[in-house]
């Protein structure tokens, strides 16, 4: 018996993750972004797959590499300790994919060593830091791709579109960068038709117009995350990054149209551990938040905010047993959350309990969170095992 069938033994908390249903929405989104393309340049068009925060939870290794047979043409990350670990990873299945990190470099000269011998795409949003890299790489004998980061609107990081030809001149008198793209990224791109995203589009097409005109070509132009794919696609941008589609979500559900086909690709599931009889007026869980309203039945579930499930579905959340809904009642525990199953219930020890995934989608559970699908998936600690089906290999 393997090792991940033994953790589903042990484990009655698990997360399934369905490889196909992971395909499935990659070739989605590329269908989508061959449609909206220039079709004279249909193969010079390019997905980076974005894995950070461990594949928003659903695993980055095994994640990475079923999109890499798919033939993803990138690993997004966000950091180079994520990075470090993927390409690790990477090379024990001989899978040959680039990671492109879109973090900041390390301070230390050390890291930089490092990571200049792992050959990824180095994102620049500095100066001073390309020239750090720069003097590593020359050190090395080492030329290397970098792609530059443009701040169009969102303020985070990047260098300000306003100032940033000025940056680049500089850069590109670094001889041991070769600076192979240029990108941005959206602040409203799940918003169709937004006004704040079609003027990023339109002051980052400028940008890259003048900047190619004068100073460099750049074979990778992008801003396009999940939301931009849908709905800000344009034939200057040759590269796009979808994140939280690729494990079946779009970013507000308020827009999501079900005729993407998008499938969830994590289906959070469990077991009812224990049922008692609790009669009216009675208190359930910490703080006595919840006070039975008639005699009924109470079942344990044994999966809670260590889990990374919220404690926020306090006396709100919902789970499916046998495709029936029941609500959660009392305080959401760090390991067990209750349920009430009715006077004459139907739930017996044992019955599969479904947290979210195709037959629940996680949009109900960010809505009674009052937060968003990422935050959900992403926030499943590594306490309950990533049980992966459907493999293509």
């Amino acid at each position: 018996m393997g090792k991940k069938s033994m953790q589903v033994l042990i484990n009655d908390s698990y997360a399934e993750i369905d490889l196909k249903a992971l395909k499935n929405n990659f070739f989605i989104v590329k269908k989508l972004f061959s449609k909206s393309s220039d079709k004279k340049n249909i193969n010079n068009k390019f997905i980076c797959s974005i894995v950070k925060a461990d594949a928003y939870g659903h695993g980055m290794l095994r994640c990475a590499e079923e999109l890499a047979l798919a033939g993803t043409d990138f690993l997004g990350t966000a950091d180079y300790s994520e990075s470090l670990r993927l390409s690790a990873y990477l090379k024990t299945k001989k899978i040959n994919t680039t990671v492109f990190c879109m973090g900041t470099l390390p301070v230390s000269k050390t890291y930089l060593e490092v990571i200049v011998n792992e050959n990824y795409h180095y994102t620049i949003v500095d100066v001073n830091d390309a020239k750090r890299l720069n003097s590593v790489a020359k050190s090395l004998n080492k030329k290397l791709n970098v792609q530059i980061q443009v701040d169009s609107g969102m303020n985070r990081v990047g260098f300000p579109i306003d100032t940033a030809h000025e940056a680049i001149e500089e850069i590109l008198k670094l001889k041991n960068l070769d600076v192979v793209g240029i990108y941005s990224h959206f602040a409203t791109s799940e918003v169709p038709h937004h006004k704040f995203a079609v003027r990023q589009v339109n002051a980052f097409k400028h940008f890259i117009s003048e900047a190619e005109a004068n100073l460099h070509k750049f074979k990778y132009k992008h801003i396009s995350n999940t939301g931009g794919v849908f709905n800000y696609n344009e034939d200057i941008f040759n590269l796009i990054r979808p994140g939280i589609s690729l494990y079946g979500y779009y970013p507000d559900d308020e827009y999501y149209d079900i005729k993407t086909g998008l499938k969830p690709v994590m289906n959070f599931k469990s077991k009812v551990r224990f049922i008692k009889k609790v009669p009216k007026g009675k208190s359930i869980s910490y703080g006595r938040r919840y006070f039975t309203d008639k005699d009924t039945y109470i079942a344990s579930i044994p999966v809670g905010y260590g889990d990374g499930y919220p404690r926020s579905l306090t006396n709100k959340g919902e789970v499916i047993i046998n495709k029936k809904k029941y609500e959660i009642v009392g305080t959401v525990c760090m390991d067990w959350v209750m349920i009430d199953i009715g006077p004459e219930p139907e739930v017996k020890i044992n019955d599969e309990v479904i947290l979210f995934g195709a037959e629940y989608p996680v949009y109900e559970v960010a809505k009674h969170s009052g937060t968003i699908p990422y935050e959900i998936t992403s926030n499943i600690t590594q306490r309950i095992p990533r049980i992966y089906i459907n493999k293509s290999r």
